[in-house]
């Protein structure tokens, strides 16, 4: 259960999550997860330019939704941006194991930013909110987060996640049994249901997905 606060519905008013709960296997990707993932950046690499990245209507919807939030969309990247960037910087897709890999194929192939997150991890109800003045969390791979006025996941710990990086407290391990996969919508739920599809059936062929749950919070 996912609770949208009224500061961040105020000001989005076009805010949605598409959010699967399941239990997983996490694993190394096997080939053919790696080999659809590196046909897609290879495609990209092969027909975007930087300049095209912003106008992509997920990625530009997001922009202008931390725009309105006091975020700069070009300093705080919406993790699918970041993607569409390395790709066409020539850096290449990395692959760490199959839920994070499958998280960067639905995020680059969608434009959404996606925060997923081990549901062991969580304590108490979640929220998604805008982060208040001093908020941090150390994100996966990068220094401390200022937060302040992100959209952000938080529990009764604090944050823990963000569509521009996700927390180390509730990131994805070898021993994460169950995860909550939530793609974050800034301009409303009229395909987050193409989404919500392709992710469980990627995440049931190639994560032994089951025990599915799926919901469209507004």
């Amino acid at each position: 259960m996912i609770k949208i606060n009224n500061d961040i519905r105020d000001k989005l008013s076009c805010l949605a999550i598409a959010s699967i709960s399941l239990d997983v296997k996490v694993q190394s990707s096997d080939n053919n997860l790696v080999n659809i993932l590196t046909e897609l950046s290879n495609t990209i690499a092969e027909s975007e330019c930087i300049e095209d990245i912003a106008k992509i209507s997920a990625i530009r919807t997001t922009r202008e939704a931390y725009k309105r939030l006091g975020k700069q969309p070009s300093r705080y990247r919406v993790s699918s941006e970041a993607l569409h960037r390395r790709i066409v910087q020539g850096k290449g897709i990395y692959f760490i194991n199959n839920i994070v890999d499958i998280n960067n194929y639905i995020s680059i192939k969608s434009g959404y930013g996606i925060c997923v997150y081990d549901m062991d991890k969580v304590v108490g109800k979640i929220n998604f909110r805008i982060a208040k003045e001093g908020e941090t969390y150390r994100g996966i791979g990068k220094y401390d987060l200022n937060l302040e006025n992100l959209p952000v996941f938080s529990d009764d710990i604090g944050c823990f996640g963000s569509p521009t990086s996700d927390s180390e407290r509730t990131m994805i391990t070898d021993a994460t049994k169950r995860i909550s996969f939530n793609i974050v919508s800034f301009s409303g739920k009229s395909d987050m249901t193409t989404w919500i599809d392709e992710a469980v059936f990627l995440l049931k062929k190639y994560a032994y997905g089951k025990n599915i749950e799926t919901h469209i919070y507004e």
